[in-house]
């Protein structure tokens, strides 16, 4: 079995890597639809629409301009983000897949700070895919 250290792990936009971050989750979903028909005993079902959803938290450093304030001006702007890529190691990652869809990405959907008496400063974002994702 091979198993992937999360200390290799990290998210980048484009060729920048943000800055500080702690954990991503990447979650990939299937619609469920409802094939039953009048007189079934047992539910039926078929797969609908694919999504993913990516949750990213971590340390906020306000100095990171290439990483953690894109992330918050596309917030701003509803930008779709093509070029993110979340790393499990230093080489293999996930990326919306432009190959097949040119307009795959993902919208900054909740950017959130946050902070508490006993911590540092936090950062997290979700982002909502738009189109498909692919492991490379």
């Amino acid at each position: 079995m091979t198993t992937k250290n999360g200390r290799n792990a990290t998210v980048k936009y484009g060729t920048y890597t943000i800055a500080e971050l702690a954990s991503w989750s990447l979650d990939l979903s299937n619609d469920e639809i409802d094939t039953s028909a009048f007189g079934s005993t047992w539910k039926k079902s078929d797969v609908g629409m694919r999504g993913w959803s990516l949750a990213v938290s971590g340390h906020w450093d306000p100095t990171d301009s290439t990483g953690q304030a894109m992330i918050e001006a596309a917030w701003a702007a509803g930008s779709l983000i093509s070029t993110i890529k979340m790393y499990v190691d230093t080489s293999s990652y996930w990326v919306p897949d432009v190959t097949t869809d040119s307009s795959a990405g993902g919208r900054v959907t909740s950017y959130a700070l946050n902070q508490a008496h006993d911590a540092v400063a936090g950062i997290s974002f979700t982002l909502s895919g738009s189109g498909p994702v692919t492991f490379v």
